[in-house]
């Protein structure tokens, strides 16, 4: 659980993203059968269906700690689609749109890590029981990449000189990842 002002603040990000993604889903659940690239079609929905649970997932993070069964069932639903997106790589159009997929796989295997350290990272909720290295190494091994991927979507937001909604709130979504790994 994180402390406020930050538990607001997160909450709102990952609400802002989620609310994007419905929306997107919503307005383009019909075409993704009837357009001319089916697969890429299909793929987007994948990851945007991927955000939406994931900014659920979040935001029940910030403020409650998880069961043993929530957590692994996170893990394994992110798990998968994780490596959907990979096999989906094989489809993608050009080096701009691999590397969007890739981000979207990075910030699965934070949303795996983050599920899997919790309980090392805030140690246990005990004072006697310090973080092991290795974790905060590998925290902040995530940390970085889910920065990367935002910086990722932030530079494509500014190439496109227009505020391109889907591109924030991806960008959103890597910030945010980023900053609970921090705060955990």
């Amino acid at each position: 659980m994180i402390s406020f002002p930050w538990s607001l603040v997160l909450t709102a990000t990952f609400a802002f993203t989620g609310i994007v993604c419905i929306i997107h889903l919503i307005r383009h659940w019909r075409g993704s059968t009837s357009c001319s690239d089916v697969s890429a079609s299909r793929m987007d929905m994948v990851v945007h269906g991927n955000h939406l649970v994931m900014s659920i997932g979040m935001i029940l993070m910030v403020w409650t700690a998880t069961g043993t069964v929530a957590t692994w069932s996170q893990v394994a639903f992110f798990a998968i689609l994780a490596v959907l997106m990979g096999i989906g790589l094989r489809w993608s159009h050009g080096a701009g749109a691999a590397i969007s997929l890739s981000s979207h796989i990075v910030l699965n295997a934070s949303m795996v890590w983050m599920l899997l350290a919790m309980p090392l990272l805030m140690g246990h909720g005990m004072t006697m029981s310090p973080t092991p290295g290795w974790t905060s190494a590998l925290n902040w091994v995530a940390i970085a990449l889910s920065t990367l991927a935002a910086v990722w979507w932030i530079v494509l937001l500014v190439r496109s000189r227009r505020v391109g909604i889907h591109t924030l709130c991806h960008a959103a979504m890597g910030l945010g990842m980023a900053a609970m790994l921090i705060l955990m």
